[in-house]
């Protein structure tokens, strides 16, 4: 029953967000919240966690969150909203919400909020009618708790598949019902699931898995012919499985806290081993989308904690590039591993990684085609942005919680592409490298025509921009403060620095922070 709390208590909005603008939820966390997102698309954060918002999703949010648009179009989403004291919902949304469609719920939002506007005691329960109605909708355990567990048999049931009228039976529901249900879940049949599975199972095995035969990877993934096993890992991957296994001819880890990976894929090697940031980039395995696909099969190193021997030796390395590793922690593979150690000091520009790791491979020609290929698109970009980065004087911030970060002149490969090979002009009285932590009155002294803000959380940048002392900044007055979705700009190797650029004109120039 909802009578512990007034249906007054219930308050219902609608938001509308173009693209990069954000809204703030719950920041004192004295209430529940309940979103649904009818159109659009975006990220929210919450709890620590980067979430997709996309249309037909809901989600339920104890504490505070920020939802920022991606939308070309606008990013649309029905708030509920109700106190915590005497609660009786939260209950039944803990758990995952099913994605159902706007047509089958923005209807119910309207009702809800027409009757909540009311006051009749009829209003009230028709109120609490379509609010329980909806909720229904939602916690469906057809359309999540089965959906989910038949996603985890699959996985777990590879060398022996399940049909799907075997998984619909486990379902409790018909084949024709379940095979729905999942697609609308997954945006796959069983099928197309299966075999995406298999595919990144089989990558898994021939690079950790020394010396396996096609064979025995197409055995384990649960399909006895090799040929049609070759012909579909062909098909899915653009590549024959003989060809992928070549990629790790020479068994390479890297033990570093730099993407060195990207400097080996650009030449056409995977490791087995390589670096990743988790918390950093949750939503795509601790690495940059952009190279999520590339390192199937590759055993990710948690970079955020020290690297345990045992796990890079596990994959049975030929080769180990190190580099020294923050806090100048001693972390040795092991000693009889020594004489396999490539051991690369820090260095100031992404070429002279890309160089090192050429010439202990014997790739150097390879090295300067991404060379020649990186610096002509640089020069493309740089002429197309000319007459917009030639007038006024820059900075680059980074906002974050309980630190502003102001950066220098160079000293940093995005900071070097930005004032160096794209043209930009930097304020002549920053620093000559590295960044310093200042205040926004800081920044607003400084005075610089045009403010560029990198790798920030929205919540930080919202709270920022709603202080007295961001106001005063010329940037901010003038309306040339920009802020790209930058959270993977990473330049330090050939396939990020190149997925930058060619994003980069657009990316920046939609990127201007409205007031």
């Amino acid at each position: 029953m909802l009578r512990d709390h007034p249906i007054e208590s219930y308050k219902i909005a609608i938001s509308n967000l173009r693209k990069g603008l954000s809204i703030a939820i719950n920041e004192e966390c004295s209430c529940f919240y309940l979103l649904y997102i009818s159109s659009g698309r975006g990220t929210l954060i919450t709890q620590g966690r980067q979430l997709k918002a996309k249309g037909g999703k809901s989600y339920f949010l104890p504490g505070a969150g920020l939802l920022t648009s991606a939308s070309s179009d606008l990013l649309s989403v029905h708030i509920l909203s109700w106190p915590k004291e005497n609660d009786v919902l939260s209950r039944f949304l803990s758990g995952e919400l099913a994605d159902q469609a706007p047509a089958k719920m923005v209807p119910l939002w309207e009702e809800l909020r027409k009757w909540n506007k009311e006051k009749s005691i009829s209003a009230k329960c028709r109120f609490q009618a379509h609010l329980w109605n909806m909720l229904s909708y939602l916690t469906d355990e057809g359309e999540v708790d089965r959906i989910e567990e038949a996603v985890e048999l699959i996985r777990n049931s590879l060398s022996r598949p399940l049909t799907v009228a075997e998984l619909a039976s486990k379902a409790n529901m018909s084949p024709a019902a379940f095979s729905r249900a999942f697609r609308k879940r997954t945006g796959m049949t069983p099928k197309e699931f299966l075999n995406k599975e298999r595919m990144k199972a089989a990558k898994k095995l021939m690079l950790q898995k020394k010396g396996i035969t096609t064979k025995d990877v197409a055995m384990q993934v649960g399909l006895q012919d090799e040929f049609y096993f070759s012909r579909l890992f062909k098909s899915k991957e653009g590549l024959p499985p003989s060809v992928f296994m070549q990629r790790a001819k020479e068994r390479i880890a890297v033990v570093s806290q730099l993407f060195l990976q990207d400097h080996l894929l650009s030449m056409g090697i995977q490791p087995v081993a390589a670096p990743s940031y988790p918390t950093v980039y949750p939503a795509s395995g601790g690495v940059p989308s952009y190279l999520q696909k590339e390192l199937e099969g590759t055993m990710l190193l948690n970079a955020e904690k020290p690297f345990q021997p045992e796990d890079i030796l596990m994959t049975q390395p030929d080769r180990i590039i190190k580099t020294p590793l923050h806090n100048h922690r001693l972390q040795n593979v092991l000693l009889s591993q020594q004489g396999n150690v490539h051991h690369m000091p820090l260095k100031l520009n992404w070429r002279h990684y890309l160089y090192e790791i050429a010439s202990m491979l014997g790739c150097e020609s390879r090295a300067e085609c991404i060379d020649k290929d990186i610096h002509c698109l640089e020069c493309k970009v740089r002429d197309e942005l000319c007459p917009f980065t030639k007038k006024g004087r820059w900075a680059v911030i980074w906002i974050r919680q309980g630190e502003i970060r102001l950066y220098g002149q160079g000293g940093h490969a995005l900071l070097d592409l930005l004032f160096q090979s794209l043209g930009f002009q930097p304020h002549p009285d920053l620093h000559a490298e590295g960044y310093r932590s200042v205040s926004l009155k800081e920044v607003a002294e400084l005075n610089p025509d045009k403010l560029l803000i990198l790798w920030s959380h929205e919540r930080d940048v919202w709270r920022a921009a709603h202080t007295p002392e961001w106001n005063r900044i010329r940037a901010v007055q003038t309306g040339e403060v920009y802020y790209p979705e930058s959270h993977e700009w990473d330049p330090w190797g050939p396939i990020g620095r190149k997925k930058l650029l060619e994003e980069f004109k657009g990316n920046l120039l939609d990127a201007k922070l409205k007031a």
